[in-house]
């Protein structure tokens, strides 16, 4: 009787450590590692875009660099084309928020208004999609990091 209670204390405490041991060898998904933060943009991108906007939904086209400071602050430079008129080399500046989870906002103003964005980050900051999220507009782009500086 005492061994059968000795081993049945023994065959929990087994059950007990080897599920610990299980779950400490196994950890959280890598998903979970490492969040995002504002430092997780920075360093030039180089971007293009295509869409429709207004009311007559007019295409348009337009590819640009920009720097990602890793302080929520940015700047760059783009061309843009339409079926009426064509922007050469217009600067601008913006802002931009980086959830944990690698999503976020962004907001750049020019001479000629502001766009805004939700943005969808690779967890190393290599590379990022977008949507514009303007009423009238409809587009999405994607940025690829093409130096850390």
């Amino acid at each position: 009787m005492k061994c059968a209670i000795l081993r049945s204390l023994g065959m929990g405490m087994f059950l007990t450590v080897g599920l610990f041991a299980w779950g400490a060898g196994h950890p959280a998904p890598a998903w979970s590692d490492n969040s995002c933060s504002l430092r997780t943009l920075k360093g030039t991108y180089m971007i293009n875009c295509e869409g429709v906007q207004g009311s007559g939904q007019t295409h348009f086209a337009f590819a640009g660099r920009e720097q990602f400071h890793g302080d929520g602050t940015l700047t760059g430079i783009y061309s843009y084309a339409d079926k009426d008129s064509v922007l050469h080399r217009v600067s601008y500046t913006g802002t931009y928020t980086v959830n944990p989870d690698c999503t976020g906002t962004y907001t750049a103003t020019d001479e000629n208004g502001t766009v805004h964005t939700d943005i969808y980050i690779a967890r190393d900051g290599s590379e990022f999609t977008y949507v514009i999220t303007d009423a009238g507009v409809v587009s999405t782009g994607f940025e690829q990091r093409v130096s850390q500086n």
